[in-house]
């Protein structure tokens, strides 16, 4: 009898076992409403996927999610940065209005998003994201007050990789499965520094990344804050040679000469015209590359780069990123299939920007309007409420939320500028996207692209503008936007320009709250990348 009550218990153990494993949910009685997941991958260009078209990076779970879904052919992020990007996708609001211009400032309480509306209509809201920016102490706190979690890691230098992010999100469903939920999950990978663990980093790459006999890294340059910036002050100081000239002909002191060093774009308000000034640019010019050389990369974001002298090894670190968030998102369905709530459940996926893998001399990072940062994937799998196909119409992260709202049979707020994507086309609305402290504003009508620059920046010398500049780009011919047609299409570049104007008029846009941070950090901080 002893070992009868033994197995019997030891039964009754694996059937409680069990349970946990496959947890009840069955929705209870009455009207069934679909459940809602929103997955945003921070920095990930829409031409790194299969169902893209690269030919190279492999990702089978989003080209299957693709298959069987509603693929857009054409997404454009609204900005080339992430806290500003995500508010729009979950506000459907321009940067303009809800006035989150840079990854420091904070939304307006009353700004209305998808998490908060859904918990008011009554699902189990909740978010699980991978960048401490993102969660509630960062800018969205203020917003997300009705979820029922706001998960996030602690420290802005301890992003959580996929797999950690994927780990918390399926404790959570396990126990929100019976009822209605909506939850936003956020992947940081790929984002910069690219390091996918195994076996992702070998995935595309094969050789010795430190092999001295390679040169091809030595033609990038980086921006300042990939930096260790504390080794600027020694750095100048051992060239009096360079530097006590241009303090002497500019009437500054060496911190002016550091500021200006790492802010080029302010010697225009230092330079009055004069025949000397492209001379003087240039002696600035050799300074910085004499500051640079040897100048150690900052701990915990660039030092991954140290020694390395094959260009093609960041890039696979890349693929290999994108590649391993393929595998978690593949695990994401898995999930919500092994718990049966695959055909009740609406998957959108979809990216906050792009980035720069050397497009305009950019490396590594995300800055500017042009293709690169802008263009990203948007996925829609609903089964049973989308038929999949591929739709070539252009879509914009402004689009995003009264898509789901609607596919979810939740009405959508006045205050949301964007438009359903499965409803029919409406009049023609041109595609505006904005860049981080309103610097540029871009208009996207048809084959016809125009950047607008208002806030003089030098990001690099390769990526600088003067404010007042004007770009226009045929994308069905010049997809690079390596030519400027602007001069060549005067009557394309007023009309677009008039758009503007009018988007202008109609969306002043705010400055950003606070006050402005040191200079040794503005940009750091202004991407996200310290506390």
């Amino acid at each position: 009898m002893g070992w009868v009550r033994f197995i019997g218990r030891k039964s009754f153990l694996l059937v409680v076992l069990a349970l946990g494993c496959h947890p009840e949910c069955t929705p209870p009685p009455g009207p069934v409403r679909p459940n809602v997941v929103l997955v945003t991958v921070d920095t990930l260009r829409a031409d790194h996927l299969g169902c893209y078209g690269n030919p190279t990076v492999r990702t089978p779970s989003l080209d299957a999610l693709a298959r069987d879904g509603a693929l857009f052919e054409r997404c454009y992020a609204q900005s080339h940065i992430t806290l500003p990007s995500h508010l729009t996708l979950l506000s459907s609001l321009p940067l303009a209005d809800h006035g989150v211009l840079t990854n420091e400032d904070t939304a307006s309480a009353e700004t209305e998003v998808l998490p908060r509306l859904f918990a008011r209509a009554g699902y189990r809201a909740a978010a699980f994201v991978s960048a401490r920016h993102l969660g509630p102490r960062g800018g969205l706190g203020p917003v997300m007050t009705d979820v029922e979690i706001h998960d996030a890691p602690r420290r802005g230098s301890q992003p959580f990789p996929a797999g950690e992010t994927n780990r918390r999100v399926f404790h959570w469903l396990r126990g929100a499965c019976r009822d209605p939920f909506f939850v936003w999950v956020h992947y940081y990978d790929p984002h910069m520094p690219y390091t996918p663990p195994p076996p992702f980093d070998g995935a595309y790459y094969r050789g010795d990344p430190f092999d001295p006999h390679d040169t091809s890294m030595e033609g990038v340059v980086l921006n300042w804050y990939f930096h260790e910036l504390d080794g600027v002050r020694p750095r100048l100081a051992s060239r009096p040679d360079l530097v006590r000239p241009l303090k002497r002909e500019l009437g500054v002191n060496s911190r002016t000469i550091r500021e200006l060093l790492l802010h080029p774009d302010r010697l225009d308000a230092r330079l009055d015209g004069h025949e000397a000034d492209s001379q003087l640019r240039s002696r600035f010019h050799e300074l910085a590359v004499v500051v640079r050389r040897g100048l150690p990369y900052r701990r915990h974001l660039a030092d991954w780069l140290t020694g390395v002298r094959d260009l093609r090894f960041p890039l696979a670190q890349y693929a290999g990123e994108v590649s391993y968030v393929d595998q978690e998102i593949g695990r994401l369905r898995s999930e919500l299939e092994r718990l049966g709530l695959g055909e009740r459940t609406i998957l959108v996926l979809t990216a906050d920007h792009g980035e720069g893998l050397g497009e305009h001399g950019i490396y590594f990072n995300h800055y500017g309007l042009h293709e690169p940062m802008l263009r990203v994937p948007l996925i829609v799998w609903a089964p049973g409420r989308v038929v999949p196909a591929r739709r070539p119409q252009v879509a914009r992260g402004l689009d995003v939320a009264p898509t789901v709202l609607r596919l979810a049979g939740l009405p959508v707020p006045a205050s949301m500028q964007g438009r359903d994507l499965f409803a029919p086309v409406g009049a023609d609305e041109p595609l505006v996207a904005e860049a981080i402290r309103a610097e540029q504003l871009m208009v996207l009508e048809g084959r016809w692209k125009l950047i607008r620059t208002f806030r003089s920046f030098h990001y690099v010398d390769a990526f600088a503008r003067a404010a007042g500049a004007t770009e226009l780009y045929d994308l069905t011919e010049d997809p690079g936007e390596l030519v400027n047609v602007v001069e060549r299409h005067p009557d394309v570049a007023q009309a677009l320009s008039t758009r503007l104007d009018a988007w202008l008029r109609a969306h002043p846009t705010r400055t950003s709250a606070g006050a402005p941070p040191s200079e040794r950090l503005r940009s750091l901080r202004a991407l996200g990348y310290v506390e």
